[in-house]
């Protein structure tokens, strides 16, 4: 199987996510980036995904089964960058969230796993951060 996506690990230059989630707003910032570098970005939300034309019918034309062999080939490799990003993904997840993207088919799948353990998780850290900040005072005549 050969690709043209660079995916040797000095490509991939995004630190590994940490399993409580308190990097989660840098690093999908991070990921989003590098994969928009690379041509990758729709592997996160499906976008670009070939659509097959012969949904529903038997192509008889040489037109279409032109179109048909087309959609093979660009599928194969939608596929074939798929799985790239998740193995790399693979890499920069802690072993405990990678045993929940397991069962998981898509790059678009992993990311909206991860996004929705952390997205509310990042929030509230912010939030009580600013608490602990907000509760913080000056010692008397100093400065910050």
């Amino acid at each position: 199987m050969s690709s043209n996506v660079k995916h040797r690990d000095e490509f991939w230059k995004v630190p590994k996510l940490d399993a409580s989630g308190k990097d989660w707003p840098l690093w999908k910032g991070r990921l989003k980036l590098l994969l928009l570098a690379r041509g990758l970005s729709g592997h996160l939300t499906g976008l670009g995904m070939p659509i097959d034309p012969a949904a529903g019918w038997s192509p008889t034309t040489p037109t279409e089964l032109a179109e048909v062999q087309a959609y093979e080939v660009s599928i194969k490799k939608w596929i074939e960058n798929d799985v790239i990003v998740r193995q790399q993904i693979a890499v920069l997840v802690p072993d405990t969230l990678f045993i929940q993207l397991l069962s998981l088919s898509s790059m678009k799948d992993f990311f909206d796993t991860l996004k929705n353990q952390f997205e509310n998780r990042s929030l509230a850290v912010t939030v009580e951060l600013r608490r602990q900040l907000g509760e913080l005072k000056l010692k008397e005549g100093g400065n910050a």
